[in-house]
């Protein structure tokens, strides 16, 4: 009888997924960079602290920025997970909001491209995680490569997130505000709902303070109920996590280890922005 084929899971660090998480599933991280001036700092919440990032951030005349992995960095963690495993799967971010995913592509290719399967998550943060997660479980009813790529399909149609910044001056600087410019009129007199979704990163939805937009995002959810998965995101901002929290409380899933507040990874806080809130889901598979 032919051995069941060993599978491992790689992500980027923007992918959110919680590290106990990481730490239950061995998955390992290809980190994005966090550079304050010459200084670079992998993204791996450990060579610098949630708290001294926004810190920092703070303080800093000159904002911070981020870089993609380097095709070696990238390369080196691939090697490395397909030493214990006959084919790795690495979850990506959005090429639409970042560099990672053709590093990682390329990288594969160097090491080892019929053994590597790259994976786009077509969005961002949990909304990625959810589709990690949905392969780990899959996994573990002992499905193979094709059963666990069909898994997190269906996640990923399933999957979706909404971040509202609190202030558009980190997009301004970043400069992703041109992407989103031309639907958000006046920038300075509102609040973007921002998505990405199959790679389309979206705005069309506004409100005229933090408040309502949180609303919004919190109606546009309740409508998805029920939930297999619910992340609220902030960027260190627990009290906005908090409110956002409470706006859900109705629909949050029944297992309370489906249910997460995570002060999202440097790499996206570097674009947001300390004050920033919103919610990554993971809609319930239809009967």
């Amino acid at each position: 009888m032919t051995a069941p084929q060993r599978i491992k899971f790689v992500c980027d660090s923007a992918c959110d997924l919680p590290a106990a998480w990481r730490a239950r599933w061995h998955i390992s991280v290809i980190p994005v960079f966090v550079n304050f001036g010459d200084e670079s700092f992998p993204d791996d919440g450990v060579s610098l602290t949630h708290e001294e990032f926004y810190r920092r951030m703070a303080q800093t005349k000159q904002p911070p920025t981020t870089s993609a992995p380097s095709t070696g960095v990238a390369a080196d963690v691939l090697r490395e997970a397909l030493s214990e495993a006959d084919h790795v799967i690495a979850f990506t971010i959005s090429p639409t909001v970042s560099s990672t995913h053709n590093a990682v592509r390329l990288a594969a290719q160097q090491v080892s491209a019929e053994r590597i399967t790259v994976y786009d998550s077509g969005t961002m943060s949990m909304a990625t995680g959810w589709q990690i997660a949905a392969a780990c479980e899959a996994r573990e009813r002992g499905a193979d490569l094709a059963g666990i790529l069909a898994a997190v399909a269906q996640a990923r149609a399933r999957a979706d997130v909404w971040a509202i910044p609190g202030s558009l001056e980190y997009l301004r600087r970043g400069g992703r505000v041109s992407r989103i410019v031309s639907s958000v009129g006046t920038l300075l007199q509102i609040k973007p709902i921002i998505s990405v979704k199959e790679g389309v990163l979206d705005s069309k939805q506004r409100a005229r303070t933090m408040r309502k937009a949180m609303e919004l995002v919190a109606e546009t959810i309740r409508r998805r109920a029920p939930l297999e998965g619910l992340a609220i995101l902030h960027t260190n901002a627990p009290d906005l996590a908090e409110q956002m929290r409470s706006l859900l409380a109705e629909v949050a899933p029944s297992d309370p280890e489906r249910t997460l507040i995570l002060n999202v990874a440097a790499a996206i806080g570097v674009h947001f922005g300390p004050g920033s809130v919103g919610a990554a889901i993971l809609s319930a598979a239809q009967p």
